[in-house]
């Protein structure tokens, strides 16, 4: 009798605490939450699993501004890029049944793909290491207006057979590109007979209960308890009025309350679908042998010692944030209904909440303290670089005995961590990640949640010495069918093409010259050197893209 007492006792103490602690993170969370909205703006919903329960779930701000709408956990909102891990699942549902093979050449089913030198699977575009390049920026380097444009999968396909080349080898590095997920999507199509929404109702919502969960297959549908997506102009806020019906890399929607019993999937508690969970966050190896980080429609990553699932999704009109630890049984889902809400950093700010008195935190933050790294000096990492295919520049450097960090898109420069040899991380931000480990195709690895982007050291050029009147002219893509006027204004070299006009370009390196928005056009010149063309590379996701100089006339 005195064992029982003891045991009731230990149980109900035990529950006590954990009241008090989860009363804890909810008023941190809270407090975090005060400083990102306001009640008469757009706003978000956050869902947060801990040990696998439910442990905050709320909405704040308002889903729709003419109406004065609040959001709740209820309310759906796009998933925008979480949507591709549902897209995977498809794929899984595919080959379980036996329909597909992840080995599959993909022009079985799409037999209008170009043939290239290497074949494309199933698997590559599940990982993004096809190469194929993203159709977002294609779309918006051929003039492509979004506001007036109508596209649909099909669009996304014809654009995609008219690339004559790849990003690089099949296989060798995670390159992140949409087009690969509406390629999947039209896969699951033609194998199931069914559009994607009708087959993933079957396969895998229906049965998981997410009934507020939906692939937009289609226009004019009311669908109960949705967010406007709201982007900030000079007046106020504008909500999107494009017509699109593009999806598998987008698309979707749903909400916090649905999602939750996605992450309670993806961490193992939902046993009927534990291996769809595995299937997802099984990494491909790459040519080089080693595994990436990108699975199938989940980024893997580690986070503060401990392994996480992650994806984020960005869009006119909402960004959104998931992340689940196995270990912990933690999930957290942030959507948001205004672009300007900053989702992932919210969710990880709430993830150091539930984890800042782990032991292992402790012991990790001591760790970085006393390590040593003898055999390397920051003189090794410190130089210029640039991202490839992109003008956006990074500079490493050290300022008072520390490894910083500043690009041409920021402010103010960012102190590094050594965390592992030849690995750094931002000082306020782990999930942000450095890696100078020597390769043959790149210099420097910056990741963001397991997102990478690829640098090489860069000889920056004096714009001074550059005669830009080199570079004038007409030039014309056959793969984007546009032309692009370069012409010199104020001193200037400048470009207009299809919907853009004047826009300044700045010399980067030599022949090189950037837009200031991760573009980058690269001139070719004969043995005369006199300008021939130009390649044409964007966003780190697209290499190359041939234009050919007219003649004058």
């Amino acid at each position: 009798m005195l064992n029982i007492r003891k045991t009731c006792l230990f149980v109900c103490l035990f529950v006590f605490l954990c009241s008090i602690a989860q009363t804890n993170a909810n008023q941190k969370i809270d407090e975090l939450l005060a400083s990102y909205v306001s009640n008469d703006k757009p706003g978000l919903s956050i869902k947060v699993i801990n040990q696998g329960q439910s442990i905050y779930s709320k909405g704040f701000g308002l889903s729709n501004l003419d109406y004065n709408i609040k959001n709740s956990d209820s309310t759906v909102f796009s998933l925008a890029s979480i949507a591709k891990q549902f897209t995977a699942s498809a794929i899984w549902a595919l080959a379980n049944d036996g329909k597909i093979n992840l080995d599959d050449d993909i022009r079985m089913y799409l037999p209008e793909f170009p043939e290239y030198e290497e074949t494309i699977r199933i698997k590559h575009l599940l990982n993004h290491t096809s190469g194929i390049r993203n159709y977002h920026t294609l779309m918006y380097l051929a003039g492509f207006d979004y506001d007036t444009q109508y596209y649909d999968n099909n669009s996304v396909l014809d654009l995609a057979i008219k690339q004559k080349n790849l990003n690089h080898l099949v296989g060798e590095k995670v390159s992140y590109s949409n087009t690969n997920y509406n390629l999947l999507a039209i896969i699951i199509e033609r194998i199931s007979g069914q559009n994607l929404n009708e087959y993933l109702k079957h396969k895998i919502l229906n049965p998981l209960k997410m009934n507020s969960t939906f692939v937009r297959v289609e226009h004019g549908k009311p669908i109960k308890n949705k967010a406007v997506g709201y982007k900030r102009n000079q007046v106020g806020y504008k909500f999107n009025t494009n017509d699109q019906l593009s999806y598998g890399a987008g698309s979707m929607g749903s909400s916090v309350n649905d999602m939750a019993i996605w992450m309670q999937m993806l961490n193992t508690q939902i046993l009927e679908f534990k291996p769809l969970a595995e299937f997802l966050k099984t990494p491909e190896t790459l040519i080089s042998g080693k595994k990436a980080k990108y699975a199938r429609g989940l980024m893997l990553d580690n986070y503060k010692g401990y392994e996480t699932l992650n994806h984020n999704g960005f869009g006119f009109g909402g960004r959104s944030q998931l992340i689940t630890v196995l270990e912990k049984q933690i999930g957290i889902i942030v959507l948001t209904n205004s672009q300007e809400i900053d989702a992932p950093r919210i969710a990880y700010q709430i993830l150091d909440i539930l984890i800042e008195n782990d032991e292992r935190i402790k012991n990790e933050t001591e760790e970085e303290e006393e390590m040593v790294f003898k055999a390397q000096k920051f003189k090794e990492f410190i130089g210029e670089y640039k991202e490839i295919n992109s003008d956006m520049t990074m500079k490493i450097f050290v300022e008072k005995d520390s490894l910083k960090s500043i690009g041409s898109m920021g402010r103010t420069s960012t102190a590094l961590v050594q965390y592992d040899e030849n690995k750094f991380h931002r000082a306020q931000s782990q999930n942000v990640k450095f890696d100078f480990t020597p390769s043959a195709s790149h210099d420097m690895i910056i990741s963001f949640g397991g997102t990478p982007f690829y640098f090489e050291h860069a000889k920056f050029i004096d714009a001074e010495s550059v005669d830009i009147s080199h570079f004038t002219g007409k030039f014309y893509s056959e793969e984007l069918d546009v032309i692009y006027h370069l012409f010199i204004e104020d001193e200037t070299l400048k470009l207009t093409y299809k919907g853009n006009g004047n826009i300044s370009l700045h010399a980067v390196q030599l022949n090189d010259f950037g837009n200031n928005d991760r573009t980058l056009y690269h001139f070719l010149k004969d043995e005369n050197d006199k300008v021939t063309g130009m390649f044409l590379s964007c966003d780190g996701t697209v290499k190359e893209i041939v234009f050919k100089k007219e003649k004058d006339r």
